[in-house]
């Protein structure tokens, strides 16, 4: 049994793969113009121009070669001839194809050769003499010490002045915490903020930055574009880029501003900022916002509010007439049949889907290739369906779906 097609089928320019051509004794009756198809008698393809069935093997049977050395025709009889292609040494008139190793072994014996060479270029190794000098220096207003090389420090190094200035590219220093305002514990409040002050250029000007303790406020800060007067900093609040915040304590203000009852940290594309925002309510919900917590409460449902519904059970899923409920997944579920047929020796197989309806779609697949087949297929009864194979699938290897419709 074939499938009956009754209309044309464009594939889009896509491949046939696979496919066989009708195969028949003799030609078909009331033949068509472009129809085909092959003759199991003499084992040939035919056409039909529309007046005769023409032999689509063409007009050459046979392929016969007059320099056998060379090329060697294996099946002359058609109407594919195989081909052999003869090689040889290269010599001098030969007619006979060579290989790229017989072309290499030619070129050699012509006496052309290659090596490969190796140069070595040794290595110049420099070492200066390492000296050591000691240098005392007694009392002087001004010391410079010059070096072309460096200074080595064995021992404390106590500095004691009103400015101490180090021009290098590089400082590093073993000690693990830095002590700023002093080295005693000060006896009473200087008003002067505690940091590191550092220059910058942002493109147009040179400025100033500072992070530290502001002794005004008494919290840590981060200013740009800062003012130092008197070691007491003001200027613009910079911006941190962190990967994540342990707050031990309590957000007080956000923007300025100081949170009000339900309101939340939302973010703004416009800004690309953190915003304080309160959650208000919508259709089918109800928003109480109260200090520290926010209350939701959900409406009930109707075709003109939006809220809260009654799932439907899997008889009333299947129905398809209830309006109140909504459907879950396994609802949906119970509205189509999913299951795998195929012996190896049945061809007409029924499907039993108790879907109670002849208005359902079917589909089939292959189980190991997941490629789309078809199949004869007939809606036997509301609750079954008689699928018929040309010839019969293996076991297990066939995949129906069949979904109802409503």
């Amino acid at each position: 049994m074939a499938i009956n097609y009754l209309s044309n089928i464009d594939l889009n320019k896509n491949e046939l793969q696979n496919a066989k051509i009708h195969v028949l004794a003799t030609a078909p009756s009331s033949p068509q113009e472009g129809q085909i198809y092959y003759n199991s008698t003499d084992n040939k393809l035919y056409f039909y121009d529309g007046s005769n069935w023409i032999d689509a093997s063409g007009d050459i049977k046979s392929v016969t070669s007059s320099t056998s050395d060379t090329l060697t025709v294996t099946d002359s009889t058609g109407p594919n001839p195989a081909l052999s292609i003869v090689t040889a040494a290269v010599t001098n008139g030969g007619s006979a194809l060579a290989t790229g190793d017989q072309i290499y072994d030619f070129v050699v014996g012509l006496g052309y050769s290659t090596t490969d060479e190796d140069v070595n270029v040794a290595n110049l190794t420099a070492r200066l003499p390492e000296i050591t000098e000691s240098v005392t220096i007694g009392d002087a207003a001004d010391v410079t010490i010059t070096t072309s090389g460096d200074l080595t420090v064995t021992g404390d190094l106590t500095v004691s002045g009103t400015t101490t200035t180090v021009n290098s590219n590089t400082v590093t220093v073993d000690d693990p915490v830095f002590t700023l305002g002093g080295d005693t514990a000060p006896a009473s409040d200087d008003n002067k903020d505690r940091g590191i002050e550092f220059r910058y250029h942002d493109g147009s000007s040179a400025l100033l930055g500072f992070f530290g303790f502001d002794d005004s406020t008494g919290k840590f800060t981060f200013l740009t574009g800062a003012t130092n007067t008197s070691e007491v900093f003001s200027g613009t609040k910079g911006s941190l880029d962190i990967n994540s915040i342990d707050l031990a304590g309590s957000i007080t203000s956000v923007d300025g501003a100081t949170p009000t009852n339900g309101q939340i940290l939302i973010g703004n594309s416009t800004n690309n900022d953190m915003q304080l925002g309160t959650i208000t309510a919508g259709e089918g919900i109800d928003i109480t916002n109260g200090g520290g917590s926010i209350t939701i409460a959900g409406e009930d449902a109707s075709t003109s509010n939006k809220g809260i519904v009654e799932l439907a059970t899997t008889a009333e899923a299947l129905s398809g007439t209830d309006a109140a409920r909504a459907v879950t997944p396994a609802g949906l579920a119970a509205r189509s049949f999913v299951g795998t047929i195929g012996d190896g020796s049945t061809t007409a197989i029924t499907v039993t889907h108790s879907l109670g309806t002849r208005n359902v779609i079917i589909q089939l697949y292959d189980s190991s290739t997941y490629d789309t087949v078809y199949a004869d297929v007939v809606r036997t009864t509301t609750d079954s369906a008689t699928i018929t194979f040309a010839t019969a699938p293996a076991s297990n290897d066939i995949k129906v779906l069949i979904t109802k419709i409503d």
